[in-house]
């Protein structure tokens, strides 16, 4: 399992696109590591399909938005050499680190295999 932790919150603008920008560098640290996420950075939260709000929650919602921003992060390929297989573990296990229910973790990681491939952007195309 990744270790995921948050040390602070991050500070998101809403903009009129339905997207977020981050307005100051935010780093967290996933298994080991600092990552800084740069100011300017847009994410449009977890990208959980709507028939899945019921059951996951929200796709803005605290925690879970926390682990959305390095996932997206890493999807636009802010950090190359990154697998997609990786970025979408350290949703997973970073939610289960806030205390996301497990199934719902589980749930929403088995719809990024599923579904997120389309979106991946890192250099290395991993799996």
């Amino acid at each position: 399992m990744i270790t995921v932790f948050i040390p602070n919150n991050p500070l998101l603008s809403p903009n009129q696109d339905g997207t977020w920008t981050l307005m100051a560098d935010w780093r967290v640290w996933i298994d080991g590591q600092y990552y800084t996420i740069p100011q300017g950075f847009k994410t449009d939260g977890a990208s959980i399909p709507r028939f899945l709000w019921r059951l996951c929650g929200h796709p803005m919602e605290a925690p879970r938005l926390y682990l959305a921003i390095p996932h997206d992060w890493f999807y636009s390929g802010g950090c190359p050499g990154v697998t997609r297989s990786y970025a979408d573990a350290v949703f997973r296990d970073g939610q289960i680190c806030v205390g996301v229910k497990k199934t719902h973790a589980y749930v929403e990681w088995l719809a990024l295999r599923l579904c997120g491939r389309s979106h991946w952007k890192n250099e290395k195309k991993g799996n």
